[in-house]
């Protein structure tokens, strides 16, 4: 069993930059370490975030996510991939957008079931927060087998442009609706918030 929690404190919010360093830099080589020499992996959009803490039953930090927003600009994914010229016009303004970025899974709790567990505790506690934010739609970079696992768990992210190289990984730009994220999972979104 997970927990999710919104990362206030100080103390939480680096050891999240710390296990995203461990995972991003060292296990799966997506950033550079040599550019985060303190050993946390930061970038400018960590200023405009609600970061996520998921601990497992140890109450160990098991996954991390981040609900980048009302970023004047633009976002992670708006700014590293390119969107298709016809998808780019039908863009909302960045204040009604947002961006779910850095979700990292630590490699023992990345079975099926565990990571139907994290996905939806992201769901409830993110798309909560999303509906009160105001934040319409949210941007994602996703791999493509990632984009097919969260379409089954049903988080509905569609391609907005072609895949491309970001972070050492080939991405796509994506695009998700809060209010279609809410309506596929609407059985969670009337349990309580954990």
């Amino acid at each position: 069993m997970f927990k999710c929690i919104e990362a206030k404190d100080e103390d939480l919010i680096k050891e999240i930059y710390r296990f995203r360093y461990r995972i991003a830099c060292i296990e799966e080589g997506i950033f550079d370490r040599k550019s985060f020499p303190n050993e946390c992996e930061t970038d400018e959009f960590d200023q405009l975030s609600i970061q996520y803490a998921i601990f497992d039953k140890e109450n160990n930090l098991a996954a991390c996510v981040r609900l980048v927003h009302h970023s004047k600009r633009g976002y992670p994914t708006s700014k590293a991939l390119k969107i298709n010229p016809e998808e780019e016009k039908k863009l909302l303004p960045y204040n009604q957008m947002g961006e779910l970025s850095r979700i990292f899974i630590r490699k023992d709790c990345r079975g099926i079931k565990n990571t139907k567990q994290i996905i939806d505790l992201v769901k409830i506690n993110a798309g909560a927060k999303m509906k009160e934010l105001g934040i319409v739609s949210s941007f994602g970079s996703l791999e493509e087998s990632f984009l097919r696992l969260l379409l089954i768990l049903k988080m509905p992210y569609r391609p907005i442009g072609p895949y491309q190289v970001y972070g050492n990984r080939m991405r796509a730009p994506c695009i998700m609706l809060t209010d279609e994220l809410i309506e596929l999972n609407k059985e969670l979104f009337f349990e309580e918030v954990h």
